[in-house]
């Protein structure tokens, strides 16, 4: 049975599409930059040695760190930070490259 064809404007298609644009934009960068892996090992690694930092980020209530915790959690921050501005910059590129494609298929350049 075929479904009936819907029309969608760019914004439209591109609003449907945006969670695995990201997504895939997040594992491009995995395969293909040192740095942002490096990032995202380091992130995977605090996570998994120090699991207070999943009870600040998910959990409920009062929490209390010392010091040193202090220190671990704004080190997993600024890693957390530092990716999703990688994955910002990747998804800014890709809208230029995107946007020149379209405009080009239109005739406008």
């Amino acid at each position: 049975m075929n479904e009936p064809f819907i029309f969608q404007t760019l914004p439209e298609r591109i609003a449907a599409l945006f969670l695995e644009i990201d997504s895939d934009t997040a594992i491009d960068l995995l395969h293909n930059n040192d740095e942002y892996g490096q990032l995202h090992q380091r992130k995977g690694e605090l996570t998994e040695r120090h699991p207070f930092i999943s009870a600040v980020l998910e959990g409920e209530g009062p929490i209390a760190l010392s010091a040193e915790e202090h220190k671990i959690l704004t080190d997993y921050l600024d890693t957390a930070t530092r990716m999703e501005d990688m994955e910002r910059m990747q998804l800014y590129f890709r809208g230029h490259t995107d946007g020149f494609s379209y405009l080009k298929k239109i005739g406008a350049i």
